[in-house]
């Protein structure tokens, strides 16, 4: 994998992921966040936080954000079918749900990390939602419909010398593999949705946040930057 760099990271991490731009967040003044956003041409541009929700969320991101605890720009969502849209947050234990109208269809106290904080959250076609649990080292795949556990790799432990995972901050899904970037090992992970088999793709040379993949390129979060990923 070569790298090329599109920005320093400073306090600029998460990444948010729509069909054509990726959005991020700069935490480092917390009274005034500064939103940026980045596409094909690989240039970062300033835009605020109308822009933000409307183009990771949609139109209706004001109606969703006065229905959770917090800000918007605290939570991550995936988008499920039929429009659905879910969120979650470190900050509490439950899953939202809102259809494309902006109504609130479930609020869900998971319940299943131990007291670890779920970090992320992506959604598996048709029924099913993965979740990143960092400080258990550990990814949950539940099951919507039954809000259950069906699927987990990691013990939810709290000792920091897991054997594969390590602080996996964040996941990513595409129609084929889940993938596992872990922060404490510096590892990136892939696993086969379909028969749950795990692979270490590659280990970097510096501490790993982030894997996005997107149509217009693949990009990873470390703790010098964001950088496109060639090759």
């Amino acid at each position: 994998m070569n790298l090329k760099k599109i920005t320093d990271k400073q306090s600029t991490s998460y990444l948010h992921v729509t069909q054509s731009e990726i959005l991020t967040i700069d935490w480092s003044d917390v009274r005034n966040l500064k939103f940026y956003a980045f596409d094909k041409s690989k240039k970062l541009r300033i835009v605020n936080k109308d822009y933000f929700g409307l183009t990771t969320v949609g139109k209706n991101y004001k109606k969703i954000e006065a229905q959770l605890f917090g800000s918007l720009e605290d939570y991550c969502s995936t988008k499920g079918e039929n429009g659905d849209i879910y969120f979650c947050t470190h900050q509490e234990d439950k899953i939202y749900r809102f259809d494309k109208n902006g109504n609130k269809t479930l609020e869900w106290q998971v319940g299943i990390g131990v007291g670890h904080p779920i970090y992320d959250i992506k959604f598996e076609s048709p029924d099913f939602i993965w979740l990143a649990f960092p400080t258990g080292q550990t990814v949950s795949k539940i099951s919507i419909s039954k809000q259950e556990e069906v699927f987990k790799i990691g013990e939810y432990t709290w000792e920091d010398d897991s054997e594969f995972l390590s602080y996996p901050e964040s996941i990513f899904i595409n129609e084929n593999h889940l993938f596992i970037p872990n922060m404490g090992n510096n590892r990136l992970y892939q696993v086969d949705l379909k028969t749950k088999e795990m692979e270490l793709i590659k280990t970097f040379d510096e501490k790993i946040w982030q894997y996005v993949q997107t149509e217009f390129g693949t990009f990873i979060v470390t703790d010098s930057g964001i950088y496109e990923v060639k090759g």
